[in-house]
């Protein structure tokens, strides 16, 4: 049985692995392309681009993993049918159940090299991808900093400690020069927020600077008159789908206890949480098709409905979770319901097939 598992692990891997950069690359290229039209925006050129797109490919791995496994599953265990091998391996006495274990033994391989990149290398190798290209197009406009980013605003220097939506930063703080830039007042606010395409601070205090010293003024709420635009300091909000699950745990903690907006990151931490079991049930849902009603059809056929299931499956991901906040429905509902009905399909076609 060792041979046997081992056989049908290794041409699991190797058809999951090929599909793996078939769906990177593709994704890669069109990001290349997308990014195409940014070109010549400050110093932003071609091999920028390029190094910006191979970066994100990490993450890409991470997002087409399921559907990547389902395709190359069913490429592999199909590679085994069309040469009669599966039959042979059952005439010999390994039942439906035994090569779908086998199957899932090498999937944990997959599945801890998942996590790894998930957790590990997306979240530093998409940062560095940001960075990168906002260099290139904001130059020393704007600088990001471990405790936040700071704006060049005409005469002003600005630092944000966090962006939350693109309506609310935190812990702002506005140092105003003059034209031989001395420094002549310093705002500190705790907030701000956008009402009515105005930015108005939030409890905080104002400093003028005086030859004969230090003026402080306090405020419950005061307008702030910006050129700033949300599109540079969104290098601060980090896309929850690309932190690691501890930091998704932590600022989703912070959010909490600010009495803010908590689903999006809520939804992708259970979709992180869950993601290793989605990739096991699309190992059990192509040997499903395999040994159900895909048994006697062509490689090509199979490739095909792999394809389009992994898509419906992907797509099924992207949508059913932020539809069912809409609805007001639990994170982990939106998270989990995709999984669980293709689970049932696989559960329903593996009892049909024996």
């Amino acid at each position: 049985m060792n041979i046997l598992r081992f056989y049908i692990g290794k041409t699991i891997l190797a058809t999951s692995i090929m599909t793996l950069i078939v769906l990177a690359v593709i994704r890669v290229l069109f990001t290349l392309i997308d990014e195409s039209g940014d070109f010549g925006k400050g110093s932003y050129q071609f091999v920028d681009g390029l190094s910006y797109s191979l970066l994100l490919a990490p993450q890409y791995i991470y997002e087409f993993f399921p559907m990547a496994i389902l395709i190359g599953s069913i490429a592999g265990l199909g590679l085994l049918a069309s040469r009669s091998e599966l039959t042979v391996m059952r005439a010999a006495g390994k039942t439906t159940m035994q090569i779908v274990g086998s199957a899932l033994s090498y999937g944990l391989i997959l599945i801890a090299f998942a996590i790894f990149l998930g957790e590990y290398v997306s979240p530093k190798t998409t940062r560095m991808a940001e960075d990168i290209r906002n260099r290139a197009i904001l130059g020393d406009q704007l600088v990001k900093g471990e405790q936040g980013v700071w704006v060049k605003d005409g005469g002003k220097m600005v630092h944000v400690k966090d962006v939350i939506g693109n309506e609310r930063m935190e812990g702002v703080s506005i140092y105003q020069f003059d034209q031989s830039q001395t420094l002549e007042s310093v705002i500190h606010a705790s907030s701000a927020l956008l009402d009515n395409n105005v930015w108005q601070l939030k409890n905080g205090y104002k400093s003028i600077i005086t030859q004969d010293g230090i003026e402080r003024q306090r405020f419950d709420a005061l307008e702030w008159q910006t050129n700033i635009e949300m599109e540079n300091l969104s290098v601060l909000s980090d896309d929850p789908e690309t932190l690691d699950i501890v930091s998704l745990y932590n600022y989703r903690q912070y959010l909490a206890n600010n009495g803010l907006e908590t689903q999006s990151y809520d939804l992708a931490f259970w979709r992180k949480l869950i993601q290793p079991i989605s990739t096991a049930i699309m190992i059990i849902l192509a040997a499903s098709f395999v040994f159900g009603p895909m048994r006697s059809v062509s490689m090509g056929a199979r490739v095909l409905v792999g394809v389009l299931t992994g898509m419906a499956y992907f797509f099924a991901v992207r949508t059913f979770g932020p539809v069912s906040l809409v609805f007001g429905m639990p994170a982990i509902f939106g998270a989990i319901l995709p999984p669980a009905i293709f689970a049932a399909g696989a559960w329903y076609l593996l009892r049909r097939a024996g």
